[in-house]
């Protein structure tokens, strides 16, 4: 298996983006990752307007279901589906991941646990949640309080995560 990560003919090792390609193949996660590329592009690859209104919700066999905003743009997108696939399949590279659309009107689908791009899509709309809050670091004062709060937890290992946790958000 090394051999497959270091090339013989320049006597140095690969690229890194050949290397983690080689790496995803090797453990059957190029079509994972591409599916994920399919999320985490999605503006790109259909446009700014397209994304404004849709999202992808799900890719099953190929199928690709995707969440559209206003009946007005399901009508619009109907008539522009094989130009969406194209353009899709172009930006995602060879060999074609997006067989067909399926788009559909109100809220996104429950997700399925065998449906790759519908976890990362309910991943990425967890981490961007109204209110969400980023980790705020206590300031050194502020550091000092957790660290003598935290200083009551007889085992080392559960002081140290505490105070670790509560530093890093400020709690």
């Amino acid at each position: 298996m090394a051999r497959d990560y270091f090339d013989r003919t320049k006597g140095d090792a690969r690229p890194l983006d050949e290397l983690l390609t080689s790496l995803a193949q090797a453990h059957g996660l190029g079509e994972v990752m591409r599916s994920h590329r399919l999320i985490l592009e999605w503006h790109h690859l259909v446009g700014p307007t397209i994304a404004r209104v849709t999202a992808p919700d799900g890719l099953h066999r190929g199928v690709l279901s995707v969440w559209v905003k206003t009946s007005p743009w399901m009508q619009e997108l109907r008539i522009l589906k094989t130009k969406l696939v194209a353009d899709i399949n172009a930006g995602l590279g060879d060999p074609p991941l997006v067989t067909d659309l399926r788009l559909h009107f109100g809220g996104t689908r429950l997700v399925n646990a065998d449906d790759p791009v519908a976890q990362l899509r309910a991943w990425m709309q967890l981490r961007q949640r109204p209110g969400a809050r980023l980790a705020t670091p206590a300031s050194a004062a502020r550091a000092q309080d957790i660290a003598a709060e935290a200083a009551a937890v007889e085992d080392t290992e559960l002081r140290t995560l505490i105070e670790q946790v509560r530093t890093r958000w400020d709690r």
